[in-house]
């Protein structure tokens, strides 16, 4: 009966989408991209943080993710007392950061699990855990982290 249900369901999704689909006239693609790194954020009392400073793919959340460390640094920044040099201080500190991340994604960053799945899979009995140890999918987590500001509990 779950079975069912579900086969139920996703086919009323599926119709649903075919109908959407047709009854569009124009569609859109918009690929997932980065920007070019700004050479700077910060302009005398003005600086830009999260995306407007360092749009990213979307992978993993780090847009959102790098957005809070801008706002957290960005904070501790301002307690100093000259907005001017807090500003600064808080440039200095992410954009490195930053940087590294959006390199770092461009070249998959954690998606770099997939790359190895797929050259190492040949077809639907392989087991992942017997094609890719965990100490090397933990491996790319740690480095991955390490660019990104992660610190894991």
């Amino acid at each position: 009966e779950t079975n069912s249900r579900i086969s139920s369901a996703a086919s009323d999704v599926y119709r649903r989408h075919d109908e959407l689909f047709a009854a569009t006239e124009t569609i859109y693609e918009y690929l997932m991209t980065d920007r070019d790194l700004l050479p700077r954020w910060t302009d005398w009392r003005v600086t830009l943080l999260g995306d407007a400073a360092h749009p990213m793919y979307p992978i993993g959340a780090n847009g959102a993710s790098q957005a809070i460390l801008d706002a957290k640094a960005l904070a501790a920044a301002l307690r100093g007392g000259d907005p001017v040099s807090a500003l600064a201080a808080y440039e200095a500190e992410r954009r490195p950061v930053t940087t590294d991340v959006v390199l770092e994604n461009r070249k998959y960053g954690p998606e770099k699990v997939l790359d190895l799945a797929d050259a190492r899979v040949t077809g639907p009995d392989d087991r992942i855990d017997e094609l890719i140890a965990p100490d090397e999918l933990e491996a790319v987590a740690r480095d991955y982290r390490a660019v990104a500001g992660f610190q894991r509990p």
